[in-house]
């Protein structure tokens, strides 16, 4: 145990001073072995653990999906998608701050990542709101929380990650995370509903007749379909999550090239390898946080907790509780997938002992480590649009309290009530 405090401490302190988050779980595991009893012997498990970590056939998923959302987003497809939010709710005061929420809601259909919503779509998104009058740091930081309703709404990549470390259905957990999804992005309509009057946000003039509404509707169609596609197959039973995701990479392919007439092989190219480049780093932090997960296994961890619990006499809603307000904080300084491969096996049989159901956990700490994008000082995706949008980080995330405050309150609901999730699948007949 003395050996499993000391990787602790060594992770926390590189993460703590901004080391690459690969590097600081790669080398807290190496360190294991070289300072465990009678483990330096037994070295040549950390490059067993290390590539079997990445041998999921689930995990394809994650490549598929990016590609996906990149080709979307080469072909102009994203264009349509924000003029379709924009008929949705564009009228009202306030209109292009609900138009962010919305196409975060549409994109959370395509592409599965927060990132790839805040890198695609959301340069067009603050550009339009600050032309418009709002300020770019109130538009950065609207864009970085409505980003993760991206992989809370179906298809999800977090997702895709728990089932494979947990091995629950992929296509429950997906349907179990759509309406949790649609709460967070209602939650943030509800602080920017109550924010237009007093902050005077401008309001748009623009009407539509029927015929542009339906030309509007039109032009996105082959966006909004992709979505159906996905859960439609996945639902019916016509392929697994794997091969939804390999179906809609071909089916954005083919709508990029025969409809929009905008993919060339240098833009294709160009998408590759973007969705390369992510899927490279995604899966060496996945490698590495396997082998800690192998750690933390070997000493007894998840045998610990479910004593500590038995001894203290816990509650479900208590430990939920506990569990929560550590994936919260712990969100603060490690990445969403380090987070679910090390602490989705530790957890998940714990809560299960105790009557919860694993896919209502599973999106519980989906939603959970989603947040941790939006809490600093980790808080990725507030990097990734101050980074676009050339805003001070402080300031953006002063703009996004108010936001983050009502996701946390949504979390808590789908903590307690577990319904919303699970209402969904079950109707569909996913879970029991």
């Amino acid at each position: 145990m003395s050996s499993l405090l000391v990787i602790l401490i060594v992770l926390v302190c590189l993460l703590l001073v901004g080391a690459p988050v690969m590097f600081a779980v790669g080398f807290a595991g190496f360190i294991y072995f070289i300072i465990a009893p009678d483990m330096w012997s037994s070295v040549g498990i950390y490059a067993h653990k290390f590539f079997t970590g990445m041998d999921s056939f689930v995990f394809l998923c994650i490549p598929l999906f990016m590609l996906a959302g990149d080709l979307m987003s080469q072909s102009g497809m994203m264009n349509d998608i924000v003029r379709f939010a924009q008929l949705l709710v564009g009228r009202f005061r306030g209109g292009l701050a609900y138009v962010n929420v919305v196409n975060s809601m549409i994109f959370g259909g395509i592409s599965g990542s927060a990132m790839a919503d805040i890198s695609g779509i959301g340069r067009i998104e603050i550009e339009m709101m600050k032309k418009a009058g709002y300020t770019p740091e109130f538009s950065a930081a609207l864009t970085a929380v409505s980003a993760v309703q991206g992989p809370i709404i179906p298809p999800s990549i977090p997702m895709v990650i728990f089932a494979s470390v947990t091995n629950v259905s992929v296509g429950a957990l997906f349907f179990g995370g759509a309406l949790p999804g649609v709460l967070i992005g209602a939650s943030q309509m509800v602080v920017i509903a109550m924010m237009a009057k007093r902050r005077a946000f401008p309001k748009s003039d623009e009407r539509y007749t029927f015929k542009e509404a339906i030309q509007i509707f039109l032009s996105a169609f082959w966006s909004l379909l992709m979505p159906i596609i996905v859960l439609g197959g996945i639902l019916l039973g016509a392929f697994t999550a794997t091969e939804a995701a390999a179906m809609a990479a071909g089916y954005a392919l083919i709508i990029s090239y025969l409809v929009y007439k905008k993919m060339s092989l240098a833009s294709f190219y160009q998408c590759l390898m973007n969705s390369l480049k992510t899927t490279a780093s995604i899966y060496l932090i996945v490698a590495f946080s396997v082998v800690l997960g192998w750690i933390f296994a070997v000493e007894g961890v998840p045998q610990l907790l479910g004593d500590w619990v038995k001894d203290w006499n816990l509650s479900p809603n208590m430990v939920l509780l506990m569990i929560n307000i550590f994936l919260l904080i712990n969100g603060c300084f490690m990445s969403d997938s380090v987070t679910l491969i090390l602490f989705a096996p530790i957890l998940t049989p714990l809560v299960t002992q105790l009557g919860i159901h694993p896919i209502h956990f599973g999106v519980v700490m989906v939603v959970n480590v989603m947040l941790g994008l939006i809490t600093p000082p980790y808080g990725f995706a507030f990097y990734l649009a101050a980074s676009i949008s050339n805003t001070k980080l402080r300031s953006l995330v002063i703009e996004a309290v108010p936001f983050i405050i009502a996701a946390i309150a949504v979390l808590f609901l789908i903590t307690y009530v577990p319904q919303f999730v699970l209402f969904v699948p079950t109707m569909l007949g996913l879970v029991k």
